[in-house]
């Protein structure tokens, strides 16, 4: 079976994680300073802090957003529940904009689902490929709201010739290093802020609302300034992320030249049909490789039968019962993506013959 996803773990990694043991300090220590560090030159970006999950990531972008009980939050439904989760968990609700044929959100239904309720806008990189992010900019701007940029699937894209995470016009940028991405910590996220007052505020809530630079002996002895969370990385999964960095290029590298393949490969496929965007705009990390199916699950178990992981990977939120009370609205895009979009396997462990088996049954579908 070719898989869709991987887990991929660099050699140093064991080693690296073993000096964290010998140290007899597990916590958040020097080691997420090491990653924090090397990960912002990497994006291209020093606003680094290293979290336990994407889903913390997207939590603090909204609390610093300003986002309350009762606030509104305009997203995309299709997308991971991770995305969306942390909305209801503030106590807000969201109000569902459509995507494009592609699968980012549309700054045009944004727009059009506006109003002074709304307190942030979060758009999300299906499968690593950028958003429309200075359209969705001039929009946040306009209505004087940030912009939360859900990045969680997007190392090793690109954005108006810069890194896709570290070169965001959003304000807040959350990324993911869960065990299936390119980038793995074991699991474990990040939060980007480009505001230094912030990015301050970012480093303490993510600990209780403390500062952990003073001293260790009574770190509770504090008076925070705010209530804060439990969602710091430790030396253990930095370690990892650390040592994994030192392949990051390759993979993105090979997850590229796959995707370009299936570019090729399947343009003139009628059945399996390549998904639509302007690669002009900016360049996919390839998490994921979409296409478009009349039957999925009639293709997933066609491609299980010949030994091919297949899936939708996400399903709407939009229907689902936790999302009862949020707006939902006409979404003729999600409609349709929802009911076609299906992912082959595109990543590093996909070699020159997996491909290539991959496109054959494709076309022969």
């Amino acid at each position: 079976m070719i898989p869709l996803f991987k887990v991929f773990m660099a050699t140093c990694a064991i080693d690296a994680v073993q000096q964290v043991f010998w140290t007899g300090y597990i916590g958040d220590g020097e080691w997420v300073k090491r990653f924090e560090k090397a990960f912002g030159e990497y994006i291209h970006n020093p606003n680094v802090i290293a979290l336990n999950s994407g889903t913390s990531a997207l939590t603090m972008a909204l609390r610093l957003s300003g986002v309350r009980h009762g606030d509104y939050v305009v997203s995309t439904p299709m997308t991971c529940l991770a995305t969306n989760m942390p909305i209801l968990s503030l106590g807000a609700r969201p109000v569902w904009a459509d995507i494009l044929r592609d699968g980012t959100i549309d700054p045009e239904s944004v727009k059009g689902k506006m109003n002074p309720n709304v307190r942030a806008i979060i758009c999300m990189d299906w499968g690593g490929l950028p958003c429309l992010l200075n359209e969705l900019k001039i929009i946040a701007d306009e209505w004087q709201v940030p912009l939360i940029h859900d990045a969680c699937q997007s190392v090793g894209g690109g954005y108006n010739e810069k890194p896709s995470i570290g070169g965001s016009p959003a304000q807040f940028v959350a990324t993911s290093f869960q065990a299936i991405k390119y980038l793995t910590t074991g699991d474990g996220g990040a939060l980007i802020i480009n505001d230094p007052e912030l990015l301050e505020q970012g480093r303490l809530m993510k600990w209780f609302g403390l500062d952990r630079t003073k001293s260790a002996q009574l770190r509770c002895g504090q008076d925070p300034p705010f209530w804060g969370y439990k969602f710091q990385m430790n030396d253990i999964t930095a370690a990892m992320g650390f040592s994994n960095l030192r392949t990051i290029c390759w993979i993105v590298r090979k997850a590229r030249a796959n995707a370009q393949y299936y570019n090729r490969a399947l343009s003139e496929c009628k059945n399996v049909q390549i998904i639509p965007y302007d690669r002009s705009r900016g360049r996919s990390g390839h998490w994921l490789y979409t296409c478009f199916v009349d039957d999925v699950d009639h293709f997933v178990n066609y491609m299980a039968e010949n030994n091919v992981h297949a899936s939708k990977v996400h399903d709407r939120n939009d229907i689902k019962t936790i999302f009862k009370d949020s707006y939902t609205g006409n979404l003729p895009g999600v409609d349709f993506f929802d009911k076609h979009h299906v992912a082959i396997p595109v990543g590093w462990w996909v070699e020159s013959n997996d491909r290539q088996r991959i496109a054959e049954l494709c076309l022969k579908y």
